[in-house]
């Protein structure tokens, strides 16, 4: 039969290109060949589910060739030159593939769900995977899984992702920078966050995506996954892809939300007349509330997107503008976004080629606010007042010292902006050499701008005090980043075996420059910062002028992962990078990072197949190596830079000296991660999970270490001089608790563990103490990195109470109580105290279906840390006079005396649960809307409600970093946001 097939394959080749194929009858040996006859017709029809509803987006192929389309919003679709007698696939995720045969020029097909998910693709390092075949951590979040009322893609991930810790680096301010910290900290003085990568770009920032544009986030969790990334890969991957246009005809989606936020907590301070009664301060014949002064009334904030799909099989685009505008809840808090996105799809020769482009850019107009009036807030004088009529501002501009002044002025009379540009883009060009082999070239860039602006008024309160009629600066700074790809595809499946293999090269550089000038002292206010030269320190040679630009750095690398699967039972996955930086001198130049995992598939044995109540089980364990170059260009090589000044003959000259102590020597911090993982669905599909258990250590810390000089020329060189670990573990649970016609319960959690250590830090320096805290008075630091103590540790004198006339009483070293009037404390009865990780991090997710209802409720919760409650201890003792305290614990102080001692009197526990997110939808049946095809309405609240024993303001401080659990002093105060939208399909 083989050599009759290869006879008829043969025949029918050399009648095919002497023209009277047309005359010769066709064998159905030819049933599965890329040769069919050439009687083509075009077939239209629709994809459903099992209930009849249309699936829109399902890939309709025609099997063994490139001619493929998708089904539209209604499910239909329509393919042509499809051979008499081929072979008809059709894909989607979430349901189980289907090959039905072409007989006619109408099909029907029905999608069966696909209840394991098994045949989901999974995107990972430079391709994608069978969910079946993944051996190694990772987690994909769709945008049916971002937690509701979210706009920025990254905190719709909070708490999704095991072991994926995301916080805001300045609570609900709508310009405060989105932090990441993956599995703990993984290092010192080196980057600390996962690299992101769009559409193939590593780097590319996320503040280019709308989050209706994404089809998927992978989060690569362990190093067996990310070692394909190399020395960029230490702190996790993060792998972020757009939406691809659609087959058809044009798709308009729109969205619009409404939000409105309210302060949720705020410090409560002794009223004005408590204030005067309790002796705090005289009364100035005012009441005035603070905190409401520097907060605006429920802001109000919008967002709009539009999104268009469509185009021909072999040419279609995906286009995108959105537009938001966002009041914060401090006063001169605002953000304006516009921004849009064209991702385009062209085939040529039928199918052969393929050019896919994603463009994108972002502009952002941002002004921003001093924390600092938080302060002020606390501590004026509730009898004082923020305005006066008499003053040419309208402000009653008062200075009382370095920490009391009017907040209100201090924002109106000055301007601080910034504007942000971002624009991404690449391209790739497909090359589809046979059905299962392919390769691929991408060029691509990522350049980024930022201009700032600042004035300050000849009225402000510093203009006053150092008698200089205003203050003006600008500065510009651009970084362009360029990368080229090159990667070769083989994707084979036959029989028992399957093979998805990627190889190829990728190059990027790295380029940043910008400059920046002030002056002082305008004849007029009204101009600003605008024309700078008019000010008087031009002329007297005080103002500033300066510029930089950083190192040319490039990356260049070879790397390749080959995933190997028998009976889709036994898997094995290998990867390797090899990678070279010009940060490093040549000799440290190029590191190998390689990694490897397998994956068993037990439910797949044949004695598996009696056990009824398992559907799928797998186990997997992986090992892997990445680096981490996030660190100044400059340490490995000479640099010189501008030094002092020298006085000769009468005039001043300007030198140049060596710029920081050159370590030739510094090479990658390595980080080595053991990985062992399960994944199960059980009971008929409806409960499945995964749990995580790893280990990692990182090698080579890059530290500054303190050297004598001389030798040295500077009094700090960077070296590798330590190690740390990490370890843990994470589990997911998804259960699907009812599933009818009418309705739909499912629930799921997401847990995880983690403990940073210190192993290792030597040199000259053994340990590292850091957070520092600010006057008044010398409180000192609170953090000491030292060997073999966890991270998130508080170092910290230990409280002993208060004597009979008020003043604190601490412990030595000794374990013994003494008065700090008659004993000086020393750094060496400090001790480590408390852990700032949580034990356990969780977030519940509970998604509810009524017929078009459709409710979601998500908690989170962190368990068993403490937190450093750093209001109290700056706002809650009554020692200055003409300073207001914080009500709640003016009872425990009002007998205190003395200056606050940094001590674990002021540690909390902090465990919390989150009401996070409540959200509602309502699906409106197409025949009361139309003509339009979709319209859902629904509303989210955020933030809702804290359950906690915590005495501040909020339990979830920042843990990300080395300086983890302080409530700081001047928070920006965490909102309840309400939202109210609307997506409309037509």
């Amino acid at each position: 039969m083989k050599k009759q097939t290869g006879y008829f394959r043969t025949l029918t080749k050399i009648l095919l290109f002497s023209g009277s194929l047309s005359m010769v009858p066709i064998s159905p040996l030819f049933a599965d060949s890329a040769i069919y006859s050439v009687i083509q017709q075009s077939i239209t029809g629709s994809v459903k589910d099992s209930n009849g509803q249309p699936l829109a987006g399902a890939t309709v192929s025609v099997k063994g060739t490139q001619n493929k389309t998708q089904s539209d919003v209604n499910g239909n679709f329509e393919l042509s030159n499809v051979p008499n007698g081929a072979v008809i696939t059709v894909t989607m995720i979430g349901y189980l593939n289907k090959e039905v045969p072409s007989t006619g020029n109408t099909i029907s097909i029905v999608l069966e769900d696909d209840p394991q998910g098994l045949d989901e693709v999974v995107v990972v390092g430079y391709g994608s995977l069978d969910k079946k075949e993944l051996t190694s951590a990772v987690t994909t979040i769709k945008p049916k899984d971002f937690v509701p009322g979210t706009v920025s893609p990254l905190m719709s991930m909070q708490g999704k992702v095991a072991g994926l810790n995301v916080s805001s680096n300045n609570g609900s301010d709508p310009n405060s920078q989105i932090t990441l910290q993956l599995r703990g900290v993984n290092s010192v003085n080196a980057a600390q966050g996962p690299l992101v990568v769009i559409d193939g770009v590593p780097g590319g920032d996320v503040n280019s995506v709308a989050k209706e544009d994404i089809e998927s986030i992978s989060v690569l969790r362990d190093a067996s996954a990310a070692a394909i990334y190399g020395t960029r890969a230490s702190g996790g991957v993060i792998l972020i892809t757009t939406k691809r246009p659609q087959i058809g005809k044009p798709s308009v989606n729109f969205t619009s939300e409404y939000f409105m936020e309210s302060i949720r907590r705020r410090p409560q301070v002794l009223s004005p007349e408590k204030f005067v009664e309790v002796g705090l301060g005289e009364d100035l014949g005012y009441r005035t509330d603070w905190y409401d002064e520097v907060t605006n009334k429920n802001p109000f904030s919008h967002r709009q997107v539009l999104n268009v799909s469509g185009g021909s099989e072999d040419a279609n685009v995906y286009a995108t503008f959105t537009k938001r505008d966002v009041k914060g809840i401090a006063i001169g808090s605002k953000r304006g976004e516009i921004g849009g996105r064209i991702n385009t799809n062209f085939r040529f020769f039928d199918g052969f080629a393929e050019l896919m482009s994603n463009v994108s850019y972002n502009q952002v107009d941002a002004d921003f606010t001093n924390n600092d009036i938080f302060n002020m807030a606390m501590v004026l004088n509730p009898t004082e007042t923020p305005y006066n009529p008499d003053d040419v501002t309208g402000y009653h501009v008062f200075n009382g010292g370095y920490d009391y002044w009017n907040p209100v002025a201090e924002v109106m009379l000055r301007d601080d902006r910034r504007q942000y540009r971002y624009l991404l883009a690449n391209s790739t060009l497909k090359l589809n050499l046979t059905d299962f082999l392919s390769t691929s070239a991408t060029v691509g860039i990522k350049s980024n701008s930022e201009h700032g602006s600042f004035f300050r008024s000849a009225q402000h309160r510093l203009s006053r005090l150092d008698g200089i009629d205003g203050y003006a600066s600008q500065d510009f700074n651009r970084h362009l980043d360029r990368v080229f790809e090159w990667t070769v595809n083989f994707n084979k499946r036959w029989e028992q075996h399957s093979v998805n293999a990627v190889g190829g090269y990728s190059y990027q550089d790295f380029n940043g420059r910008g400059f920046s000038g002030n002056n002082s002292d305008f004849p007029v206010d009204g101009i600003k910062e605008n024309d700078m030269g008019t000010g008087s320190f031009l002329p007297d040679g005080r103002s500033g002028l300066g510029s930089w630009r950083n190192p040319w750095v490039k990356l260049a690398a070879f790397f390749g992962r080959v995933n190997y699967s028998y009976l889709d039972r036994y898997i094995v996955t290998a990867t390797a990078r090899y990678e070279g930086s010009s940060k490093f001198a040549p000799e440290n130049r190029w590191g190998f990072f390689p990694g490897v995992s397998v994956g068993w598939r037990m439910s797949q044995e044949p004695f598996m197949q009696d056990i009824t109540f398992i559907n799928d089980l797998k186990f997997r364990a992986g090992y892997g190596e990445t680096g981490n170059e996030g660190f100044g260009a400059e340490v490995s090589t000479r640099m010189y830079s501008a030094d002092t000044w020298f006085l000769q003959d009468g005039k001043w000259f300007r030198t140049f000296g060596v710029k920081h102590n050159q370590n030739p020597g510094i090479k990658w911090e390595v980080k080595k991660e053991y990985n062992l993982g399960m994944d199960f669905t059980i009971l008929n599909n409806k409960l499945g999970g995964r749990f995580d258990v790893y280990k990692r250590k990182i090698d080579d810390l890059i530290y500054d270490i303190s050297v004598s000089q001389p030798p040295a020329i500077h009094d700090k060189t960077t070296m590798n001089v330590g190690s740390m670990q990490n370890t843990g573990f994470e589990f997911e649970l998804n259960y699907k608790a009812v599933q009818k016609e009418n309705f739909s319960y499912t629930t799921s959690i997401v847990a995880s563990h983690n403990k940073s250590k210190l192993n290792s830090l030597w040199g000259s320096q053994t340990f590292s103490d850091r957070k520092g805290f600010p006057a008044p008075g010398s409180p000192g630091s609170a953090v000491r990195l030292y060997p073999n103590e966890a991270i998130g540790r508080f170092f910290l004198w230990r409280f002993a109470g208060f004597t009979d006339d008020g003043y604190w009483k601490l412990y030595d070293k000794e374990g013994n109580a003494f008065d700090v009037r008659e004993q000086s404390k020393t750094p060496g009865d400090k001790v480590f105290v408390g852990n700032a990780i949580p034990t356990m991090q969780l977030s519940w997710n509970n998604e509810f279906t009524y017929k078009n209802w459709d409710a979601n409720i998500y908690m989170r919760s962190w368990i068993g840390h403490d937190v450093f409650n750093m209001i109290n201890m700056y706002y809650s003792l009554p020692n200055v006079q003409g300073q207001n305290v914080l009500d709640e614990a003016y009872e425990d102080h009002k007998n205190v005396r003395g200056e606050k001692e940094l001590s674990d009197y002021w540690l909390e526990k902090g465990t919390f649960l989150k009401v996070d997110a409540i959200n509602i939808g309502y699906t409106f049946n197409r025949e009361m809307i139309k003509p339009f095809k979709s319209l859902r309405v629904y509303a989210t609240g955020r933030d809702l409600f804290v359950f906690t024993n915590y005495t501040g303001l909020d339990p979830e401080v920042n843990i990300n970093g080395l300086e983890p659990g302080f409530e700081e002093r001047n928070v920006y105060p965490k909102t309840r946001t309400f939202m109210f939208g609307l997506q409309l399909n037509f």
